[in-house]
């Protein structure tokens, strides 16, 4: 009966345990499909500003030709999570960050978005020269994106470095992610989006200094690289999750089914004894005085 009562007790844990994992999974495929409505409907305006930045860069040939060989440093922007079970997100970001960090030869200082990414930076060794937590939800994104970029853009100025690098995982299909390193500022030409080439019939006319339109069209470029890869970065982690809850709810049904099995035998050997004890009973009752059995 001990026995019986401790495989019940399983089983009503194993069942909670399934439905909170179900009702996690079914977030995070909501979260994936509205992240990734949300990335198609930046395309367009990411179109615009980088056609016209491209246009303006061809206007002043010094600038956008190339990564400069003379920066002294870098400042690398890591996009991670504050929340786990989301399988190896986290981990293959950082370490696409570390290994970022050995293949420079010049100093790099990491800025991370989400705690995970905090947190095993300086489990390698890396300090981070500014943390911040990462938005849980695309309110939250469309919230705090514009105090986002502002800091990280203080930072980057504040940190003396001469380019800024983002190390994310860029999001290809639900549950499909890559690490992604690209350098976001200063603008390189070639690194300029060719969708953007497709989006617009013609170039814009640009009437205005070189100077103030790549002022303006650097702040939008820079804005609208954050937002985007905040978003991939946001879809790729609630696919990890996704899968990730998926595996785990196919061994809790199969833990379910195990368990089952056993209270299903224990409480038929306990029927069993029980329906012994009773006809042992019987039988003693039914016999008369000093007749045994046999």
């Amino acid at each position: 009966m001990p026995e019986l009562r401790e495989l019940e007790r399983k089983l009503q844990s194993i069942r909670a345990l399934r439905e909170i994992v179900n009702a996690m999974r079914n977030l995070a495929a909501v979260y994936v499909r509205r992240a990734d409505v949300a990335l198609q409907a930046t395309r367009p305006y990411a179109a615009v500003v980088e056609t016209a930045l491209r246009v303006t860069l061809d206007r002043d040939p010094a600038r956008g030709r190339g990564e400069d060989p003379s920066v002294t440093s870098i400042m690398a922007l890591v996009f991670a999570s504050d929340q786990g079970l989301c399988g190896s997100y986290n981990e293959r970001v950082t370490a696409a960050a570390v290994a970022f960090l050995e293949a420079s030869t010049v100093p790099v200082h990491f800025v991370t978005i989400g705690r995970r990414a905090d947190e095993a930076l300086r489990q390698a060794g890396i300090a981070p020269v500014h943390a911040t937590p990462a938005p849980t939800s695309l309110e939250g994104i469309k919230a705090e994106i514009p105090e986002l970029a502002r800091d990280i853009f203080a930072a980057f100025v504040e940190s003396g470095a001469e380019r800024l690098v983002f190390i994310y995982n860029a999001y290809e299909n639900m549950g499909r992610f890559r690490e992604e390193t690209r350098t976001v500022l200063p603008p390189l030409r070639e690194q300029l989006h060719e969708a953007a080439d497709r989006e617009l019939s013609y170039d814009p006319i640009l009437t205005a200094p070189v100077g103030a339109l790549l002022l303006r069209f650097v702040d939008e470029y820079f804005f609208i690289q954050l937002y985007r890869a905040m978003l991939e970065s946001h879809a790729s982690e609630n696919g990890a999750r996704l899968l990730a809850m998926t595996a785990a709810g196919t061994n809790i049904d199969r833990k379910l089914v195990d368990l089952t099995k056993a209270f299903q035998t224990a409480r038929q050997e306990n029927v069993t004894s029980e329906l012994l004890d009773v006809v042992g009973g019987a039988e003693a009752a039914l016999r008369r005085p000093g007749e045994t059995l046999g």
